[in-house]
């Protein structure tokens, strides 16, 4: 009796294991540059169904905006979907340098609609994201700390 309850929850484990196989989902295609303020870093990404790629009409636009008295860099890793970045000094400066805001537009540029996905890693457990569709800016705010 106990060793046909092994086998059956075994078989049962087993049957649920590849039935997640076959229900792979959608391969992603991401874009995500790191940007620097104060010390403090972000990873950016802008994440969209890579059966639409094809239908891109540009390169994926990054649009940073951070405080006007900050210290600010954008490394820019390479990535299979070419993207652009413009690093703005457009928000009022910072009294407590402990602390700084920065705001991210995003586009994906194409003709054909489709969801993308804005998603900021602040730190390993802190993320905030922000869902938009293609051929229209995303716009996300966050405070480093």
């Amino acid at each position: 009796m106990r060793r046909s309850l092994v086998a059956l929850s075994l078989a049962f484990v087993l049957s649920l294991w590849a039935g997640g196989m076959a229900l792979a989902g959608t391969q992603w295609c991401v874009v995500d540059p790191v940007i620097v303020v104060n010390g403090r870093s972000s990873d950016v990404q802008v994440a969209f169904d890579q059966a639409n790629v094809p239908s891109l009409s540009g390169p994926v636009a990054f649009r940073f905006h951070v405080p006007s008295d900050s210290r600010a860099s954008v490394t820019m890793p390479a990535s299979a979907v070419p993207y652009t970045v413009q690093l703005l000094y457009d928000l009022p400066p910072v009294s407590n340098r402990s602390s700084a805001t920065v705001t991210v537009d995003t586009l994906v540029k194409s003709p054909v609609l489709f969801p993308t996905q804005t998603v900021v890693a602040i730190t390993r457990t802190v993320v905030v994201s922000v869902s938009g569709t293609s051929g229209t800016t995303t716009t996300i705010s966050y405070t480093l700390k």
